[in-house]
């Protein structure tokens, strides 16, 4: 498959956050979007069984301080270099409308996290793509040769979504201090694979880690979302966010799921388990998969099974169709591991319609 994968993408999708996938209809055996199958903490049980009428009636706190704290102490930054947004996807959106200006450019992966050239688009910058490599990694070098006086922003993704593919920490920090440009890295699923960078951006001006609690901590219900970045740039962040930007019930949450570091290791070696078995299975019936370190696994699908999406979806499965991410020359769909006994009926289906289609 890597002497045979070549990708670029359309410019045809418009500039509309309906567009994501996540806005697609779930089936009764559902591998779509990368929520954790596992649930959440039982720690964020115990905290919604205390609540008070208090925490529901009084506005919340507007700088969510607990929440700071606890990330502050765990990765050993200051507080002013987090904020704390609903969800990452608010973040992912908000900051080109505070880094960029119209025909700015802005690099991004040719396959990756369809929200990065939508919010850059509806920002007015030009998005320049980058291929990648023969292997569906990111190409660093190749953004390297793409950047310009032009470039005000690259989108990183690690783990990649939706390959699941991982950069090396070193990687990334020798690329973020080869340029000046403010590099994002969206690690919205390292606690199933890679090394957080978000440390770092006490030392990196230009370095801007998002971090989110819906797929790891199992939150997704809740919309809690932060990045750590320079103090100058979170207060830019700060001054056009929402002013009530996370509830208290999903702070308390968050704060709580945030300790439980024992359900993320649980988490890890949950999926490994069946990112390996759907990898193991989808493989022996001829399908090529992308070997992940994440939550997510892209199948690419037979050339004689061109209608496998719709096929799927009358049987009752919902997957992310590639479509969604706009690659040419190959077509594919994302899986996300589920429990073992749904793995299963994804695997009887696929030998269905192996059998149907002879």
């Amino acid at each position: 498959m890597k002497n045979t994968i070549k990708n670029t993408m359309k410019n045809t999708q418009p500039a509309s956050f309906r567009n994501l996938y996540a806005f697609a209809k779930k089936l009764p055996i559902d591998l779509s979007l990368s929520e954790n199958p596992l649930g959440c903490s039982p720690e964020v049980a115990l905290v919604l069984k205390r609540l008070t009428p208090a925490d529901f009636f009084d506005y919340p706190d507007p700088d969510c301080k607990q929440l700071k704290k606890v990330i502050s102490e765990r990765f050993q930054i200051k507080a002013e270099g987090i904020f704390v947004a609903n969800g990452s996807e608010a973040i992912i959106k908000l900051l080109p409308q505070v880094l960029l200006r119209p025909g700015d450019e802005v690099i991004i992966p040719s396959l990756t996290f369809p929200l990065f050239k939508i919010a850059s688009t509806m920002s007015g910058a030009k998005v320049i793509l980058s291929e990648m490599t023969p292997s569906l990694d990111i190409n660093l070098a190749d953004i390297q040769s793409k950047i310009s006086k032009k470039t005000k922003l690259i989108f990183l993704c690690n783990p990649n979504n939706p390959t699941g593919r991982v950069i090396p920490r070193k990687n990334i920090l020798d690329f973020v201090k080869s340029t000046k440009v403010h590099v994002i890295v969206d690690e919205a699923n390292i606690e199933f694979g890679g090394e957080t960078l978000i440390r770092d951006t006490s030392s990196l001006a230009n370095l801007i880690v998002i971090r989110t609690f819906s797929k790891g901590f199992g939150l997704a219900g809740l919309r809690v979302g932060f990045c750590a970045a320079n103090q100058e740039l979170v207060q830019q962040l700060q001054k056009m966010g929402q002013p009530f930007p996370v509830s208290t019930v999903a702070e308390k949450a968050a704060i709580a799921a945030f300790a439980d570091a024992g359900f993320i290791d649980k988490s890890k070696k949950f999926m490994q388990q069946e990112r390996n078995f759907l990898s193991r299975e989808l493989s022996k019936r001829g399908f090529a998969v992308v070997e992940s370190e994440a939550n997510n696994l892209l199948v690419v699908i037979h050339t004689f099974l061109p209608d496998l999406v719709s096929k799927l979806n009358e049987k009752g499965v919902s997957v992310v169709d590639g479509l969604s991410f706009n690659l040419n020359n190959v077509k594919f769909i994302r899986v996300s591991p589920r429990l073992r006994a749904i793995n299963r009926q994804f695997i009887a289906i696929i030998d269905q319609l192996l059998k149907e289609q002879g």
